[in-house]
């Protein structure tokens, strides 16, 4: 019996509850890991599931073992970090979990040049919004844009995120420019789905709510843009992403004087990355890369 792979399929089957899912993430057949966790069951002479028709349930001996097999693998993974950290020439895959809309705006366009420079590292993105578990998902590396949760996850900080109030130049044709917040209360508007009462706008001693007029409210955040691009009303969205059509003239800027608080620290953004003892070269090359690429201080501040 391969020792390795069937501890391996057996802590993924732990983890989902089930052999199929656990087939899937590791590319084998469902059958292949029942093989696997049966000849651990026979060598170990101790049921390590109870078997229904829809979901696995670890026995006693099954919770024992598994907290072993994971020490036995994170060992072997540390192990492999040490080893490859030592190694001048990043390679292997790596493997990204990112937002779509900062992907799209600053990774993607930087993939080309890191490629050249990193030729033995290929890359796999996973671009979601939702905060995947990085360990079960097997992620080296992870960018959030948001207040980090408490974990025991690593992470380092790229910079802070601010946001901007905007519109499209024919927008403010139409519409006169407010002076304050609240002149903002009959003026059409592009929000995400989260709650208004999130958003204030902070000036020396003032403090006033966000109101609006007819509102079309989006989850999406590049949705947004395009949406304030098009004249739909104004929006509020991460300086990340509006300083480039701020820049071009694609964008106007209402308010900038005032700051938008409250939420501030949700969009900063961070790399995330598992636990490790030793952070691998391939993923301490891609953080020193855009780093590098995008600046301790980026332009869009």
């Amino acid at each position: 019996m391969d020792y390795f792979a069937a501890l391996t399929a057996f802590v993924e089957a732990a983890d989902g509850n089930n052999f199929s899912r656990a087939a899937e993430r590791l590319g084998i057949k469902a059958s292949t890991v029942s093989r696997y966790v049966k000849d651990l069951e026979q060598d170990l002479g101790i049921a390590l599931f109870n078997r229904s028709t829809r979901t696995l349930h670890l026995t006693e001996g099954g919770h024992t073992f598994l907290m072993h097999a994971r020490t036995v693998l994170d060992e072997l993974e540390h192990a492999k970090a040490a080893t490859s950290a030592l190694n001048q020439h990043p390679r292997g895959l790596l493997k990204l979990n990112l937002p779509p809309a900062f992907a799209r705006h600053h990774i993607l366009p930087a993939l080309n040049d890191f490629r050249l420079r990193y030729p033995q590292v290929s890359l796999e993105l996973m671009l979601d919004n939702t905060q995947v578990n990085l360990i079960h998902a097997g992620v080296d590396l992870a960018i959030r844009v948001g207040a980090l949760a408490d974990s025991t996850l690593k992470a380092r900080k790229l910079c802070d995120g601010h946001y901007r109030l905007v519109v499209s130049p024919a927008f403010a044709m139409q519409h006169p420019p407010p002076s304050t917040p609240t002149d903002l209360a009959h003026v059409p508007a592009v929000l995400s789905t989260r709650p208004v009462s999130d958003f204030t706008f902070a000036s020396q001693s003032r403090v006033l709510p966000l109101v609006h007029g007819d509102c079309i409210r989006i989850n999406d955040l590049d949705a947004q843009l395009i949406a304030a691009r098009q004249g739909l009303g104004f929006a509020l969205l991460p300086d990340w992403l509006v300083a480039q059509g701020i820049r071009a003239g694609e964008l106007v800027v209402w308010l900038p004087q005032w700051r938008i608080q409250g939420v501030e620290r949700e969009f900063a953004v961070w790399f995330v990355y598992p636990p490790k003892r030793i952070v691998s070269s391939k993923v301490r090359c891609f953080i020193d890369f855009m780093v590098e690429r995008l600046g301790e201080t980026p332009d869009w501040h």
